[in-house]
């Protein structure tokens, strides 16, 4: 009796072992429709339990990334680089009677020179804390060679030698509020905020170098920037956001010092509002107190006091106080073509009123070659009329041998003065950039 009942379980516990392996193979799909065809479940139940299910793993989810979030680490350091070697000829090297550009622009830098070297660390601290940290060795470390007495002396010296170009940390808050503190590009002008390495010519339009406010210290309250601007960048992403807005309190006497040189600061306001995705509209505005000295605007020739110090003249206390600049710009992306222009105008007290502008296009012919171009009219100063006036036509061509990372540029710009003698100063450039 006692074997027959022994054997008799075993073959229903056979049975049921069975029966459970052939039931954990179906999917709750499955035996929710089995259900149904024995009557046990309605369609409405079906659908509560499909619910459930789906609130259940989303729950989860969430609690995962929560989790995962929680035990986020810093991030590791982040580096990349820049080179750009460049060949330049000046068709003449005498630029006393002409505007010139920047330091690069001069007869010491004829020939092959390293235009740029570029060394960037960044990366996160932790969620939403960002940092970012430049140096460069740009051309001669030496500036000695430059002329103290010329009124673009402080915009040379700054382009020449080992510098910490940035320095400044992000607190990514909201995709309509980022700060931005320490030492960084002033959000002013798109085509200054254009980075370096996608720059479709090898210089920044001439107003933009001579007028328009560059690194400063301070900070900044603005949206978040995804990619660039506009279009002129090739094969970079563009800004699609409606609005990029950015207001901003710097101390107004450039980069790389460490104090303010007066009791006033410099405020900006910028916004970019585009209202398709083939066309934007920006207007950008500075108001800024110049110090006693070594200021980089074009405020005429200065002076050099008994310690060999730079000074411009001072009257009523400061120089061009009141300062007002204005920017106002826009740009048109239609596939392969490409347009941008931007007028800046610097007026205030103490000084005439000085403007210029820059319209900038592009043609991508294929992926690798582009066309460039572009028209600058500069003026220092609306009541002289003298060889300082300039108009400068640049035709160019971009060559990508491994996009923005391998690039070679050709650059021709005829230089004509608006008044006053013709001064022979067209310049070729050859511009080879590698990026790591």
């Amino acid at each position: 009796m006692v074997r027959t009942f022994s054997i008799l379980f075993c073959c229903i516990l056979f049975l049921f072992t069975i029966v459970v392996d052939c039931s954990a193979e179906l999917s709750c799909d499955e035996l929710l429709r089995i259900l149904k065809e024995k009557g046990v479940v309605t369609d409405q139940d079906i659908e509560q339990a499909k619910g459930l299910r789906i609130e259940k793993q989303r729950a989860f989810e969430e609690k995962k990334e929560v989790v995962v979030k929680a035990s986020r680490l810093p991030k590791s350091v982040n580096f990349k680089g820049r080179v750009q070697a460049r060949y330049s000829y000046i068709e003449d090297d005498n630029f006393t009677k002409g505007t010139s550009q920047n330091a690069f622009d001069q007869s010491e830098f004829e020939g092959f020179v390293i235009r740029r070297v570029r060394l960037q660390w960044f990366g996160e601290v932790v969620d939403r804390w960002k940092y970012h940290i430049q140096i460069s060795v740009d051309g001669d470390h030496n500036t000695d060679k430059l002329d103290i007495t010329e009124p673009d002396y402080e915009l040379r010296k700054d382009e020449v030698g080992v510098k910490l170009q940035d320095a400044y940390f992000i607190y990514d808050r909201h995709p309509l509020f980022n700060l931005t503190v320490g030492q960084f590009k002033s959000r002013f002008s798109p085509s200054y905020l254009t980075s370096g390495p996608a720059l479709p010519l090898c210089e920044r339009p001439l107003v933009i170098d001579k007028l328009t406010r560059k690194r400063e210290i301070g900070f900044s309250i603005e949206s978040k920037k995804k990619g660039q601007l506009d279009g002129r960048g090739h094969g970079a992403r563009m800004h699609d956001n409606p609005i990029f807005y950015a207001v901003g309190l710097y101390n107004g006497n450039g980069f790389n010092k460490l104090r303010n040189d007066n009791d006033n600061f410099m405020a900006t306001a910028m916004v970019v509002w585009r209202p398709s995705p083939y066309i934007n509209f920006g207007v950008s505005y500075a108001y800024d107190h110049l110090g006693y000295d070594s200021e980089n605007t074009v405020l005429g020739k200065a002076k050099v006091d008994e310690n060999s110090n730079y000074v411009f003249e001072v009257k009523d206390g400061a120089v061009g106080k009141r300062m007002n600049i204005w920017d106002i710009n826009s740009a048109l992306d239609a596939g392969p073509v490409h347009l941008q222009v931007e007028y800046v105008q610097q007026h205030g007290h103490g000084f005439s009123r000085a403007y210029g502008y820059g319209v900038q296009g592009q043609i991508d012919l294929t992926d690798t070659f582009q066309l460039t171009a572009r028209y600058d009219e500069f003026d220092p100063d609306v009541k002289v009329d003298d060889s300082f006036d300039s108009r400068w036509y640049t035709l160019g061509c971009n060559w990508f041998l491994h996009g923005q990372s391998i690039k070679w540029q050709f650059n021709y710009t005829f230089r004509e003065e608006m008044n006053g003698g013709d001064v022979d100063n067209d310049v070729f450039m050859m511009h080879f950039q590698l990026l790591f």
